[in-house]
């Protein structure tokens, strides 16, 4: 049954606790010029600051309460979404500057080979096209800081997902993680017979053998289209469905997927490599929030269904980041590292206010519309981006708590009159388009009476501010940001501008760390150069992010 299942991996996250009741020896211990030897970014994709609390997430919380919490923390830039958002935290640069700054990328100068203004979903990009991204951008990443300063030193990914850590590891890392495409072949020469399906295993950059052998062990796991613990009957989880045990734990013990396979993942690479920096990104809050929507849900599952509903999920998490913490502690690897604990983006609860189709396993037509040429079946808009397509003059649209416009006229008068028509469409509270390396505001749209008040004044803050950074040549030609509440795509989404999808967890802690909790506003873009000079790691090449000094204990 589940639930035992659950208490027996939460046992093994509870020696966390010890770490709080050493830590004033080891600061007592510290150097005056003491600097950490080791980071580890653990990101935990979709979360919202408030779930540390609201789900009891002990271990997060004792690092966010006994390190450097940055509570005025955002994400700073857009598009707020996986794919953009997890290079962004170990270049440094917005996503206007790194390559790709959307779900889609417009190929302007035809880097990826398949012609001027080929239109490509970066979710689907293979390792080589990030690389050959990245590379012509020109930037160094963190792994190449840590292999400058300590020589024979690892840097290491581990996620569920394979965009995000191809898209962290590109072109750079020594090791990449994360798990294969879904395999059919259940023979018992050939494929795995052993796991009650379809499955996945380990894949990526250089997998250590110690991973990927024997074939079908602890690293393989159910990934059965069959297998969706009742998601695929249920509204609103059936727009986006679980395939096994890809985002969930699961019920056999000897193959546990989601965030127990990225932690044991990550936990045997610290035993086995010589790492200098590690990042590991769980996905599950990520998958649930999609399916069932942001925070608590309206409706407690229990039975098998429990572990994919946010208040198990979260506290799972929280449990697998306890195992890792524990295992450095006894490695004797956590004295000497700095951890940043942080998210990808928020979430928007949009399943009251929403406009896109309700029918079963129809995700990608809410989000999608148009050609791309490295995926197919794009070609049912919903009903709420019609007028747009009326105009026939759409290369492709993405929805979700945006609607990213890109055009086959891009002349100036061709944006306006888009984005004109764009501020009909449901929830759209502000229009903008792109000129060049900024966006311009469709000034006709009466925001303010759009925007509920909070809306409102964060917009004013800070909503040219975010649009700008994603504003590059590949970038979507109109955009229209959606209101609070308001998703075209699934239940719980992101994408967009708002406080929402912007508010996320924000704190780094280290054994040595002086306990702060400043108020300026850290975004992603700052944790590269904060990294760098917490580890006295000179940098050597601009980024648009800000450095921040941690500040460590001496004797």
């Amino acid at each position: 049954m589940l639930r035992p299942l659950f208490g027996s991996l939460a046992a093994c996250a509870v020696g966390f606790s010890s770490l709080t009741a050493t830590a004033a020896t080891d600061v007592a211990a510290a150097k005056p010029d003491w600097k950490p030897k080791r980071v580890l970014i653990a990101v935990f994709d979709q979360m919202k600051p408030e779930y540390v609390d609201q789900f009891n997430m002990d271990n997060l919380r004792k690092l966010r309460d006994g390190g450097v919490h940055f509570a005025q923390g955002y994400l700073g830039h857009a598009a707020s979404e996986t794919v953009v958002s997890h290079n962004v935290m170990v270049s440094g640069q917005f996503p206007k500057n790194m390559g790709w700054a959307d779900e889609v990328f417009r190929d302007s100068e035809n880097l990826l080979g398949k012609g001027k203004n080929a239109m490509w979903t970066t979710g689907s990009f293979t390792r080589e096209q990030f690389n050959i991204l990245v590379k012509h951008a020109g930037y160094p990443k963190l792994a190449d800081y840590l292999h400058a300063t300590q020589p024979g030193s690892k840097f290491v990914v581990v996620g569920e997902k394979d965009y995000a850590v191809e898209a962290i590891a590109a072109p750079s890392a020594d090791i990449a993680v994360r798990f294969s495409d879904r395999m059919k072949d259940l023979s018992k020469e050939t494929g795995c017979d052993n796991l009650g399906g379809q499955w996945r295993g380990p894949a990526g950059v250089n997998v250590p053998t110690y991973l990927s052998e024997p074939r079908c062990g602890r690293f393989y796991v159910n990934s059965d289209k069959n297998n969706d613990y009742g998601t695929k009957a249920a509204a609103p989880s059936w727009l986006y469905p679980l395939d096994g045990n890809r985002f969930v734990p699961g019920n056999d013990p000897a193959h546990l997927g989601g965030d127990a396979w990225v932690a044991d993942v990550a936990i045997a690479m610290a035993e086995k490599e010589n790492w200098s920096g590690m990042l590991v990104t769980f996905g599950g809050i990520d998958k649930s929030g999609h399916m069932w929507g942001p925070g608590k849900p309206a409706t407690i599952l229990d039975g098998p269904a429990a572990q994919t509903q946010l208040p198990v999920v979260a506290k799972f998490a929280d449990e697998q980041m306890g195992r890792l913490l524990d295992k450095l502690k006894a490695l004797g690897q956590l004295d000497e590292t700095l951890i940043v604990v942080t998210a990808d983006h928020g979430a928007v609860a949009g399943w009251g206010n929403f406009h896109g189709s309700k029918a079963a396993g129809v995700s990608d037509n809410n989000w999608y519309f148009g050609d791309v040429v490295n995926g197919s079946g794009f070609d049912k808009p919903i009903p709420a981006i019609k007028p747009l397509i009326d105009t026939g003059n759409v290369a492709f649209s993405y929805q979700s708590t945006t609607v990213n416009t890109w055009l086959k006229d891009t002349s100036p008068a061709k944006k306006q009159e888009m984005a004109k028509i764009m501020r009909g469409l449901p929830g759209v509270v502000a229009t903008y388009w792109r000129d060049g390396g900024r966006y311009k505001l469709d000034t006709a749209t009466k925001t303010a009476s759009r925007m509920t008040k909070r809306e409102h004044q964060w917009w004013q803050r800070h909503g040219q501010e975010l649009m700008d950074t994603m504003a590059a040549e590949g970038s979507a030609d109109v955009v229209g940001i959606l209101g609070g509440g308001t998703t075209y795509s699934v239940s719980g989404d992101h994408g967009g501008i708002g406080e929402e999808e912007q508010r996320i967890p924000m704190f780094a802690w280290s054994a040595h760390i002086k306990r702060e909790k400043p108020t300026t506003g850290f975004r992603s873009a700052d944790i590269l150069p904060t990294v760098l000079k917490a580890m006295g790691i000179k940098q050597t090449h601009k980024t648009d992010g800000k450095a921040y000094t941690l500040k460590f204990e001496a004797k």
